[in-house]
């Protein structure tokens, strides 16, 4: 072939290179891989599982790591296919085993961090974006969230320090008018005078520099852009930008933490306003019954005694004892009326409740009430019910009281189950009756227009408490009266 010539076959060639360059880049113009032959994603959730089960030494931490696994299958097929998705849920899986067996105290910290170097290695990852990553996920875990403000905070303080490169660290606040405040600290002591420096350089908006050599960092908890808190953990200074990372992710979480202790103290305040004020109400009650209705009733009763002599001077002898007969059942029912609103006026003496056990009052209640009527009760109490406050005592304890008392007076029933719980996080009180029931709505409004509040002011209490009141009945029965409060202390 001479210069100047073109092979029809160089140009075929050719031709057929520009049509696949072109089908290629069609191709990848609209989204498609020209390879469409399907990657299987590493089944690193699995091998995780095996791993941990290693460390499955007790019921505590059989349990955490069921309730892991459980949630990152969840979000696994959620997630979809693929090694992104099999990674994530592999985190989740190993974040949240951390979270809860730190929770549960099931195994001490080198395990963990044993734990964490596993998961590292499984996922062929690069051991400290590992450890961010796992403390990232651990400290926003929902288990740990869910917990009181101040138990969550000492938790991930000790996430902090099994995965950072952290041996001390504490969280302190600056509130008006006091002094600064540990609220809590974990790894050694935190009372010293250069971590009290550090923390207030940094509330002052002057935090030490970033070529200061020292083996304490600060950072500050942001609420609205202000420092609401400032965390202090002690590392080398070598590993300052990890520690400072490390406190600035912790910071993120414990914000949110605090301004839910901020809303828990503002609530504490408020029920002790309410309780304070209910009490008031109530002995005020207490002393009005006695000094008033009481004695007015005793009054009637003598009245009644003295009718019953005089009539029996003037009644002809035939009809004397008929009208003698009535007048003793009067003087009967007035003395049941007084001893009932004596009764009821001791119980509006907030010491004879609030000093003794609630378990002991639940229970004597039930008594009194069983032994003015044929009606058989059932009191199951479980969990700790001696720990809460003075508001959520008497809620429980009226609950109890005006549902018998409904019992007694309008059901007709025959047997009553009274069911008080304490465990779980909640405090669960339910009374059920196998009356002849009633339409929940019609009932209530013409209850409340009549002046009888008994279930309707409950209700508005339960709600002021932040709980949930609930009536449930239908004609025939069985009717169940229910309530569920949030178990928490206010702060100290």
């Amino acid at each position: 072939m001479t210069r100047g010539e073109v092979s029809i076959s160089s140009i075929a060639d050719l031709s057929d290179s520009v049509a696949h360059a072109a089908a290629a880049a069609r191709v990848r113009s609209i989204g498609l891989a020209p390879d469409t032959t399907p990657v299987h994603a590493p089944r690193w959730l699995d091998e995780l599982e095996r791993e941990f089960d290693q460390f499955d030494g007790n019921q505590e931490m059989a349990a955490v790591l069921a309730a892991a696994c459980s949630r990152a299958r969840v979000l696994q097929t959620a997630s979809g296919e693929g090694p992104d998705a099999e990674r994530s849920a592999a985190l989740a899986f190993a974040a949240d085993a951390l979270a809860g067996l730190t929770l549960e105290d099931a195994c001490p910290p080198a395990m963990v961090a044993e734990m964490a170097s596993r998961v590292a290695r499984v996922l062929d990852a690069s051991p400290d974006a590992t450890l961010l990553e796992l403390f990232i996920r651990a400290a926003s875990s929902p288990s740990l969230l869910e917990l009181p403000p101040l138990l969550t905070i000492e938790l991930q303080l000790k996430l902090l320090l099994i995965l950072a490169p952290i041996t001390e660290v504490s969280l302190w606040v600056d509130e008006p008018g006091r002094q600064l405040q540990c609220l809590a600290h974990a790894g050694g002591p935190a009372l010293t005078r250069r971590v009290r420096e550090i923390v207030r350089a940094v509330f002052d908006g002057d935090p030490p520099g970033d070529k200061d050599r020292s083996w304490l960092h600060g950072v500050p908890v942001l609420r609205w852009q202000q420092p609401h808190g400032v965390l202090v953990g002690r590392a080398h200074p070598n590993d300052r930008d990890r520690t400072r990372a490390f406190l600035q992710e912790a910071g993120r979480y414990m914000a949110a933490v605090l301004e839910r202790e901020m809303l828990l103290e503002r609530s504490a305040e408020r029920e002790r306003t309410l309780a304070e004020a209910s009490e008031r109400r109530l002995m005020r009650l207490g002393f009005d019954l006695h000094d008033g209705a009481l004695q007015d009733l005793a009054m009637l009763g003598h009245d009644v005694q003295n009718a019953q002599r005089e009539i029996g001077q003037r009644v002809p002898a035939r009809a004397r004892r008929l009208v003698s007969g009535r007048l003793e059942d009067i003087s009967a029912q007035v003395d049941a009326l007084e001893s009932s609103l004596r009764e009821l006026s001791r119980s509006l003496e907030p010491t004879s409740m609030l000093e003794r056990p609630l378990m002991e009052v639940l229970r004597s209640e039930v008594e009194k009430f069983e032994a003015r009527g044929t009606t058989r009760v059932t009191l199951e109490l479980g969990g700790e019910l001696d720990d809460l406050t003075a508001s959520q005592r008497i809620i429980l304890y009226r609950i109890v009281q005006e549902g018998l008392s409904n019992v007694r007076d309008h059901s007709n029933a025959t047997d009553v189950r009274v069911t008080v719980d304490g465990r779980q996080g909640r405090i669960e009180a339910q009374i059920t009756d196998n009356g002849e029931g009633f339409h929940v709505e019609p009932t209530l409004i013409r209850a409340a227009k009549n002046g009888r509040l008994g279930l309707v002011g409950i209700g508005e209490r339960v709600r002021m408490l932040g709980g949930r009141f609930d009536v449930r009945s239908r004609v025939g029965g069985p009717t169940t009266l229910s309530v569920s409060l949030a178990r928490w202390r206010p702060p100290a």
